[in-house]
């Protein structure tokens, strides 16, 4: 029960932070998604860091379902970011619907490879 109420907690506190963030980059995101952008990279980069650090330095990861599951799944969206993509297709903005899934994606990769390699490399 406490981890569930943990993951709970921590879904919060995701939630909240992802409305700061999208509120924060509103005003330059009216045509283009930036601010899920930013949370889906940010929070890659951070699921690679994490990921290395609880498996270099830790005997048990218990708790990175709250990590995980709670702050990172209610902060990063794959379904704000399919849905942006759908309404750019809807309205013929097929360069920015392109350039959204491309960089989503690509630096979702790379922003998660860089967690996983910048982890490895402080706690070698």
């Amino acid at each position: 029960m406490k981890l569930l109420l943990l993951i709970a907690l921590a879904g919060a506190i995701g939630t909240l932070t992802r409305y700061g963030c999208v509120r924060w980059l509103s005003p330059i995101s009216a045509s283009f998604p930036w601010g899920t952008l930013m949370v889906n990279v940010v929070g890659a980069l951070i699921a690679g860091f994490c990921f290395v650090l609880c498996r270099a330095k830790f005997q048990s990861c218990d708790y990175l379902p709250v990590l995980f599951i709670g702050f990172l799944g209610a902060f990063t969206t794959f379904s704000s970011f399919a849905l942006e993509s759908v309404r750019l297709l809807e309205a013929a903005q097929y360069g920015k619907c392109a350039l959204n899934v491309l960089l989503q994606n690509v630096t979702g990769l790379l922003a998660a490879g860089a967690g996983m390699g910048l982890a490895k490399h402080l706690f070698r």
